[in-house]
């Protein structure tokens, strides 16, 4: 069974890359191990159990032959936690027969500490530490009992001396390479957010000049069916040539507010009540959706609220009141809802709801399941939002609780929160445009 957890977040896309290394490393110790074992068998008379520690080193390249054949590039945390206590039994094993704190192959701990220090979480990471403090106490204890009276002085201080090094390099070690891994792991998370805005940047910019292109590339054809529905206005069709002008007039007003993005925001209203801009909305659907417009509900605590003025706002909320309204069977309602510092936005519709791939997708460009959708406007509300210094977050809920999960119908709710402004609402006059 996994053990969450124990990883480093920085860590975390390269598990198959740390336990390679790790086996790499093992294999290299344990190769040198094996040689100047088989150096000292040759050439020197050290009393050593040869035959058991060239079994355990045998073992170990063995075993780590067999795993970078054979390992998965799925990794879980466990997996190392588990190399990394292998690689500390088989040193514990080895030098348990060649000669304990004698052995100054020991010191091989600390590049075990060094190595848990940075892939492990600083707890986990300090219980490997005072392990190995622990397992060498050990062998200094077991061989003051068996050698004691045969040990000279200064060698009793030298066994001494050799411990406190160890000991000081261990919590040494431990505690600056964890702090160094915990600096690197802020840099990589903050140079990953600097990028997912570097990203979401480069797009938004790629769709305001598409924007612009269009507008541009509109204004032509649509002056050219203003003059020519001009000409042939004294024909019969009069009802039908007003709406088409009418329809018209609203594609180049809608261009000259598109024009508006480029205005600096010292030129707009600094700040707008909650409640302007909910009957903003409400005259907003009056006129574009008069059979199928939501419930916009402005709560009390909301009389007093007010926002930063901006354009874009009211356009990325009318896009995702818009997703909901064309999801929607037969209801959409907008709530508005304000404490203290906070103006929270309910949008829910009983229609059908997203899938899972589509919640984990939502906010993001993708292609739509429209008919004449674009698959950007859930991304560009959501950027606009944000930028704002909002959040916006999707929810499924069922309104069936007595269907199973797999039919029970969705309620879709999006969920928008947007800082309130702190100026005193007196000084400001209430406008509705």
């Amino acid at each position: 069974m996994a053990l969450p957890g124990l990883i480093n977040e920085v860590m975390s896309g390269d598990h198959a890359v740390i336990l390679r290394k790790l086996l790499q490393l093992r294999l290299f110790v344990l190769s040198a191990a094996l040689a100047i074992l088989a150096l000292l068998q040759m050439n020197s008379s050290w009393p050593l159990n040869y035959p058991i520690v060239a079994a355990v080193i045998f073992a170990g390249i063995v075993w780590s032959l067999w795993l970078l054949r054979t390992a998965q590039a799925r990794i879980r945390d466990a997996m190392i936690a588990r190399e990394i206590l292998l690689d500390a039994l088989w040193l514990v094993l080895v030098v348990y027969f060649s000669g304990r704190t004698a052995n100054p192959f020991i010191y091989y701990f600390l590049v075990l500490i060094a190595i848990g220090a940075t892939i492990f979480r600083p707890r986990i990471a300090w219980i490997f530490s005072l392990g190995s403090i622990g397992i060498y106490t050990g062998f200094l204890v077991l061989d003051i009992q068996d050698h004691f009276a045969h040990m000279s002085n200064d060698y009793r201080i030298h066994l001494l001396g050799m411990w406190i090094n160890f000991v000081g390099s261990s919590l040494v070690t431990c505690y600056f390479v964890s702090k160094l891994a915990s600096a690197l792991r802020e840099h990589q998370q903050q140079l990953s957010k600097f990028r997912e805005e570097t990203l979401k940047n480069e797009q938004l910019i790629g769709i305001a000049t598409l924007a612009a292109s269009t507008v541009h590339a509109l204004g032509t054809p649509l002056s050219t069916l203003t003059v020519l529905l001009g000409e042939i206005r004294n024909t019969d069709n009069q009802q039908d040539i007003q709406l088409m002008l009418a329809q018209i007039e609203r594609c180049k007003t809608t261009m000259k507010k598109l024009s508006q993005l480029a205005e600096p925001e010292a030129e707009q209203n600094p700040v707008e009540p909650v409640a302007s801009l909910a009957e903003n909305l409400r005259e907003h659907y009056a006129l574009s959706r008069p059979l199928k417009r939501p419930e916009i509900h402005c709560a009390e605590n909301c009389a007093d609220g007010r926002l930063m003025a901006n354009f874009l706002l009211r356009h990325a909320l009318i896009n995702l009141i818009d997703n909901a309204v064309q999801a929607a069977h037969t209801q959409v309602t907008v709530d508005f809802n304000c404490d203290s510092n906070e103006l929270t936005i309910t949008i829910g519709d009983d229609g059908p709801g997203l899938s899972n791939a589509g919640v984990r997708q939502w906010g993001q460009p993708q292609r739509s399941g429209k008919q004449n959708g674009l698959g950007i406007g859930s991304f560009l509300a959501n950027s606009t939002i944000e930028k704002l210094g909002g959040t916006v977050a999707i929810y499924r809920h069922s309104t069936d609780t007595a269907a199973p999960a797999q039919s029970a119908p969705l309620l879709t709710q999006v969920v928008v929160k947007l800082p309130l402004h702190k100026l005193p609402l007196q000084k400001l006059p209430l406008q509705f445009s």
